[in-house]
């Protein structure tokens, strides 16, 4: 009896716990606003010289948001992060200002994102489901991805339109920031 009572404990647990490692998962978004770009530049700030934009769109299927980062005046072979964070930057111009990483669905940053598996990673981790900055000296970031699962659709829980996208150096320091707004060119 004891012996049943174990496997059955056993089973359970292992429910529960797939379960919550399931409500994690970010779901694809299908239903992106084609018409709508935005775009978020980084601060001219005085105590960086790192400068940049995220472009991004959705595409005629709307599924996904196409995204492209530029980023210059990185100090080469470094691996830097850019993420969506919860907050806009306010008007004092402060990065930390910005909150978390978007994480609609409480997965949290622990342990790092597998970039084998986007779905599984915070909404708002894009160096980490996709590609870090890495550069040769002198040369600029740059790079296009497809990610499916944010949204440019305001109201839903992977929406970032009113949201920054913050640059941290390879120690996680934030080291650049800048807002989404409408518009910008996707090129």
């Amino acid at each position: 009896m004891m012996l049943l009572s174990f496997l059955l404990l056993s089973v359970w647990l292992q429910t529960c716990l797939c379960a919550n490692e399931q409500s994690h998962i970010a779901p694809v978004v299908h239903d992106n606003d084609v018409y709508t770009p935005l775009e978020a530049r980084l601060l001219d700030m005085d105590n960086t010289t790192i400068r940049g934009r995220i472009s991004t769109r959705a595409p005629p299927s709307g599924v996904g948001i196409m995204v492209h980062v530029t980023l210059w005046n990185l100090p080469a072979n470094q691996s830097w992060q850019y993420h969506i964070h919860e907050k806009p930057v306010p008007d004092n111009g402060s990065c930390y200002a910005t909150g978390k990483h978007l994480d609609p669905y409480g997965r949290t940053d622990t342990p790092p994102c597998d970039i084998k598996n986007p779905a599984s990673c915070e909404v708002g981790d894009l160096s980490g489901k996709h590609a870090p900055a890495f550069v040769a000296s002198g040369d600029p970031f740059d790079v296009r991805f497809t990610d499916f699962f944010l949204s440019n659709t305001p109201g839903t829980p992977a929406y970032y339109g009113n949201r920054s996208v913050v640059v941290h150096a390879p120690d996680g320091t934030r080291v650049n920031c800048g807002n989404f707004e409408e518009g910008g060119l996707f090129l």
